[in-house]
């Protein structure tokens, strides 16, 4: 329904409505009054009746009553006419029998009026005297006919009226609803796409002042229009520029990218994997399915393995991309590929491979390197310990031949003795003994040779733990007892901290076996107490410090899953920065010509790297240090293979 029509009949109910109070207004109001008038009129006839026949009912002229009567009925309207007397008999009646037949009753006000007759009585009297009374009856048609004709013309008059107001409505409407229309047909254009479409104006009412608000409105609307498709041209623009970017990149990177959608269909490969790849590329383009791909790849992959079952290896890693991320496989023609994958929003996954030949052959190298840098720091560390142990084996040699000496000495007057005992020769035999001192001999020969084999026994100790450092069977891991490996490194460093530190040995759990490399273990504890009393002396020197011992405790304990080796001194501590960089390789705080900064980057390595460990320090400035081994109580044997692709992964 339109705004125009709704106005027109909107306009129309409310004249109807008014129409309707004003028609029932007055029809009530004429037949009120025409009511009233009736009534005036019937008390009219009926007093002028009862007038004019008094003297006749007086003198009982029945005669002049009959003509009154007949003369009485001639007034439109009357019914009937009756004249009684003061008796009450009826003294002449004329008019409509069935009327005559009626009850009469008399009304005196007209809301008493109602059915087809109005009843009515006028008394006769001469004076104050009573005669009689005049009864007639008025019919209410004459009322009813009034009220109709007016009701008629009412209707007439209104339906004129609602006729002229439709008429004035629609010309109303349509001069009021003009501009209203114009306002829609505009938002229609404009809401099709006719960005800054413009009304023409007229007036200053409400609907002007809301058609200039349409025109800015709409203008505003074709420079926003404006400004979004420059913005969308220029985002079309830029990704257009970043695809054609990413694919010269992805082009132009060594690494072969493959693309691939969550349905396992190829979406993108670079020139690289085309080169990379001596494969029939005729049925591989971008829109098949991966599984052409996985065909040709797993036929020039060197593998001992059937082409079905490489083949399955590769189509399991795919679909477990979180549990196959990167994985290493070497072509037929030798070359070495680093093959990794991540999963994408969109639900497909991106691969990338990598040729690593040239990083495998350099990592290999760097492996015989590294064994060469152990092995040398190894022998440095046997040179810079050769002389301290000399004197430690010295010390004992010595007096196992003062001890030696002492027993030759004193079994030769034994000897003497022993050879007159066999001659026969007659002796005081105390006497004798009393010459050879046999109470001192009886009492010193045992001690002195308890105290050779004590001498013996530690050079032994000396030379077994030079020999478990200097050849240790290290070609695979084995379980070794690391209170073992510790007594071995406190033996062999003993002329490095034993004037300047006191070292104790504190095993604090029962199972000590660990699965690793002894000897390269036996190192890492080396380098690490070495370092503690080295820490202690150059504290010392510092403070000016002389014959006073430091603490260097070796702790053997378990925390959590791992068993650690905790080697704390109370050297002067080193400060953050020097704790950052103090694992770097050829980093050193010591003078030059006393450190190489080799041994801690080693001991890091074969403790993390090789053993999957952990090697970590703490340190205060004047308190000292705490270096702790973290290594699981069992590790799983590693091979050589195993050991150089984990060194490669954390490259």
């Amino acid at each position: 329904m339109s705004f125009r029509l709704k106005t027109i009949l909107g306009i129309a109910l409310i004249e109807i409505i008014l129409l309707a109070i004003l028609i029932a207004s007055s029809l009530y109001y004429l037949r009120t009054s025409n009511e009233q008038e009736l009534l005036r009129r019937t008390e009219i006839t009926a007093k002028l009746l009862a007038t004019m026949t008094s003297d006749a009912v007086i003198s009982s002229d029945l005669a002049t009553l009959d003509s009154l009567v007949q003369q009485a009925l001639k007034n439109n309207g009357l019914v009937f006419v009756r004249i009684r007397n003061a008796g009450g008999l009826v003294l002449s009646e004329d008019g409509n029998p069935a009327d005559l037949q009626a009850a009469f009753k008399p009304i005196t006000q007209v809301s008493e009026i109602s059915g087809q007759r109005i009843d009515f009585a006028a008394p006769i009297k001469v004076g104050d005297e009573y005669f009689g009374q005049v009864e007639i009856g008025l019919s209410s048609q004459l009322l009813d006919h009034l009220v109709s004709s007016g009701t008629k013309r009412l209707l007439s008059i209104a339906a004129m009226e609602i006729i002229l107001v439709a008429v004035f409505g629609f010309f109303l409407g349509s001069i009021l609803t003009s501009q209203l229309g114009e306002l829609n047909n505009s938002a229609k254009r404009v809401a099709a796409g006719e960005f800054g479409y413009q009304i023409d104006v007229t007036g200053n009412d409400e609907v002007a002042d809301t058609a200039r608000s349409f025109n800015t409105m709409s203008r505003a609307l074709l420079d926003h229009a404006n400004d979004l498709k420059a913005a969308r041209d220029r985002a079309e623009a830029g990704r257009i520029h970043a695809e054609n970017l990413l694919y010269d990149a992805m082009n132009s990177v060594s690494q072969s990218i493959f693309v691939i959608d969550d349905n396992h269909n190829i979406e993108f490969i670079n020139k690289t994997a085309r080169n990379m790849y001596a494969i029939n590329w005729t049925n591989i383009e971008e829109g098949t399915n991966v599984d052409n791909l996985i065909d040709e790849l797993s036929a020039i992959t060197d593998s001992e393995r059937s082409l079905a079952d490489v083949r399955e290896e590769r189509l399991v890693r795919l679909r477990n991309q979180d549990m196959h991320q990167s994985w290493q496989s070497r072509l037929k023609d030798g070359s070495t590929i680093l093959h990794t994958q991540r999963p994408m929003s969109d639900g497909g996954v991106v691969l990338v491979d990598t040729d690593i030949t040239e990083l495998y052959a350099t990592l290999e190298k760097n492996k015989k390197l590294e064994l060469e840098l152990i092995h040398a720091h190894k022998l440095e560390s046997l040179g810079t310990l050769a002389s301290g142990v000399a004197h430690e084996i010295n010390t004992p040699a010595q007096f196992i031949n003062d001890n030696l000496r002492f027993m030759r000495e004193s079994f030769d007057p034994l000897r003497e003795l022993l050879t007159k005992i066999e001659a026969g020769a007659k002796l005081d035999i105390e006497k004798e003994l009393e010459d050879v001192d046999w109470e001192f001999v009886k009492d010193e020969v045992p001690a002195a040779l308890n105290e050779a084999i004590c001498g013996i026994e530690s050079i032994g100790k000396i030379v077994r733990s030079i020999k478990e450092f200097s050849h240790p069977d290290d070609d695979e891991l084995q379980v070794y007892d690391m209170e073992k490996l510790l007594e071995t490194a406190v033996t062999v460093t003993r002329p490095q901290w034993r004037h300047s530190a006191k070292l104790s040995v504190n095993c604090e759990t029962d199972d000590t076996n660990v699965e690793c490399y002894p000897g390269e273990i036996s190192q890492v504890l080396i380098n690490l107490i070495v370092n503690a009393a080295d820490a202690i002396s150059e504290n010392n020197a510092k403070q000016g410090i002389e014959n006073a011992l430091g603490e260097i405790n070796l702790v053997l304990r378990h925390e959590n899953e791992s068993l650690a080796i905790d080697v704390i001194d109370n050297g002067g501590g080193m400060p953050e920065d020097i704790q950052r960089s103090i694992f770097d390789m050829f980093f050193t705080t010591k003078p030059p010509g006393q450190g190489t900064g080799q041994g801690l980057a080693i001991s890091k390595s074969i403790v993390e790297a090789k053993h999957g460990g952990e090697l970590k320090v703490q340190s205060s400035l004047g308190k000292g240090t705490h270096f702790t081994i973290l290594f699981p109580a069992a590790i799983s044997a590693k091979s050589d293979r195993q050991f150089e692709e984990d060194t490669k992964l954390a490259s």
